[in-house]
C-alpha cells in the first residue's frame, strides 16, 4: 500500500499538460525519385560491350510491298486423275493376293480384284476364240494352196487368168480373217483365265482410294468396285469471301504451307486453274482453284492448309530485317533503336507479315531510323538479366 503511494505522484505527473511526446517511428519506405517510363526500355552500353555482343545495325525502310492475306484451303485430287472401276458383268468377286487394303499405292496395270462372271456363256470366251483361230487357220492354208494351184495353172495356160486372180482375192480374205482371229484370242486371254475369271486391274498408277465390294460378294453389272486416284498433282480449293474477291490478284500464284508452320516458313507455290465455278451461299464465299504439285505424296485430298494469296495493289509499308524483331512472353513484337553513345531503346513494333527474311510492319519507327539486327536478342537478355 505504502508503495502504490509513492507510486501515484510520478503517474500522474507523466499523464499531465507538462508530458514529454513519444519518439516518431521510421517511415517503412523512403522515395528517392521516380524513374520515367522511357528509361525502363533503355540499355546504355560501353564500346567494348557492343562489340562482345556483336551488335550491328541497319536503318528502317518504306518500301513497296505486295500485299498479301492467309486464308485457308483445301486440299482435292486433280481433276480427272480419280477413275471408277465397276464390274464389266454380273459375278463374284475374289480377292488377289495379297488382298489389296484402301490407301495402297497400285501400279498401272496391278490386278485388284477377280470377278468370277455369273453366265456360263461369258466362260467359254477364251475356248471359242481358240476355235475361231483354229478355223481361221485352216481357211487360210486352203486358201494359199488353192491360189498356188491357179497362178501354176495360168502360166501353163492350161487355167485362166481370172481365176489366178479370184484364187488370189480369196487368199487375201483369208489371211485378213486370220489375224482378226488371232487379235480376239488376244484380248480374251487379257480379260477372260482358263475358268472365264475376269482380273479386274488399276487403270492407272495411284493411291486406291475407295473398296466397294469385297471377295465373296456377288456384284451386278456395272456396280462401282474400287476407285484408283493420282496423288502426284492435287488441286487446291480456297473460299474467298465475295466482297472480297477483287481485291485479290486471280492471275498470280499463291504459297500454301502447312498449319502450324513457324513464321516465315517458306512454303509451295500453287497455280491458278480453270475449273468449274463453284461458291457457297450460306458463307457468300467463291471458290478458288489452283494446282499443286504433290510428287512426293505428302498432301492429302481433303487436309487443310494455309495459303498465302497475293492481293491486286501493293502499298508501301514500314519494313526491317526479320531477326530485327523479337518477342515477348504475350506474343508483343519490339525492336531496339540504336542512338549514339551505345544508347539502345526498345520500341514496341505492330507486325502485320513476313516475306522471306524481311518483316513488314504496320507501325515502327520512322523511316531511318537504325535498329538493332544482329545481337538484339543479346540486348533483350541483357536488359532483363539473362544476357551475355
Amino acid at each position: 500500500m505504502r508503495r502504490l503511494l509513492m507510486l501515484l505522484p510520478a503517474l500522474l505527473a507523466a499523464c499531465g499538460p507538462n508530458a514529454a511526446p513519444p519518439a516518431a517511428s521510421a517511415p517503412a519506405a523512403k522515395v528517392t525519385g521516380a524513374v520515367p517510363e522511357a528509361a525502363l526500355a533503355t540499355l546504355t552500353l560501353t564500346d567494348a560491350a557492343t562489340t562482345r555482343l556483336g551488335i550491328e545495325t541497319t536503318q528502317v525502310e518504306r518500301r513497296r510491298i505486295a500485299a498479301t492475306r492467309s486464308l485457308g484451303g483445301e486440299i482435292l485430287p486433280a481433276g480427272g486423275t480419280q477413275v471408277t472401276v465397276t464390274a464389266p458383268v454380273a459375278g463374284t468377286l475374289s480377292a488377289e493376293a495379297p488382298t489389296p487394303v484402301v490407301g495402297a499405292p497400285l501400279a498401272s496395270g496391278a490386278p485388284v480384284l477377280t470377278l468370277i462372271p455369273l453366265a456360263p456363256a461369258e466362260r467359254d470366251v477364251r475356248v471359242e476364240a481358240e476355235r475361231v483361230v483354229a478355223e481361221a487357220v485352216g481357211r487360210q492354208a486352203m486358201a494359199a494352196k488353192r491360189a498356188q494351184r491357179a497362178r501354176l495353172l495360168a502360166q501353163d495356160g492350161s487355167g485362166s487368168l481370172r481365176a489366178s486372180e479370184e484364187a488370189t482375192a480369196d487368199l487375201a480374205v483369208a489371211d485378213a480373217a486370220l489375224t482378226a482371229a488371232r487379235e480376239r484370242l488376244v484380248l480374251a486371254a487379257q480379260g477372260v483365265s482358263a475358268s472365264g475369271a475376269i482380273r479386274l486391274r488399276s487403270p492407272r498408277a495411284g493411291v486406291l482410294r475407295a473398296l466397294y465390294a469385297n471377295a465373296g460378294q456377288t456384284v451386278a453389272a456395272g456396280a462401282p468396285l474400287f476407285d484408283v486416284v493420282g496423288l502426284d498433282t492435287v488441286w487446291l480449293r480456297v473460299p474467298v469471301f465475295a466482297g472480297d474477291l477483287d481485291a485479290i490478284d486471280r492471275r498470280a500464284s499463291v504459297e500454301v504451307v502447312s498449319l502450324g508452320a513457324t513464321p516465315g516458313t517458306s512454303g509451295r507455290t500453287a497455280t491458278p486453274i480453270a475449273a468449274p465455278p463453284t461458291a457457297d451461299l450460306a458463307t457468300a464465299g467463291v471458290d478458288l482453284f489452283y494446282r499443286l504439285a504433290n510428287a512426293d505424296a505428302s498432301l492429302h485430298p481433303g487436309q487443310r492448309v494455309s495459303v498465302r494469296v497475293p492481293l491486286a495493289a501493293g502499298a508501301e509499308q514500314l519494313v526491317v530485317p526479320r531477326g530485327a524483331v523479337l518477342f515477348d512472353a504475350l506474343g508483343g513484337t519490339w525492336v531496339y533503336e540504336a542512338r549514339a553513345g551505345g544508347v539502345f531503346v526498345r520500341q514496341r513494333v505492330m507486325l502485320i507479315d513476313t516475306i522471306g527474311e524481311t518483316a513488314v510492319l504496320g507501325q515502327g519507327p520512322t523511316p531511318g531510323t537504325r535498329v538493332v539486327t544482329t545481337g538484339a536478342a543479346e540486348l533483350f537478355g541483357t536488359e532483363f538479366g539473362v544476357g551475355k
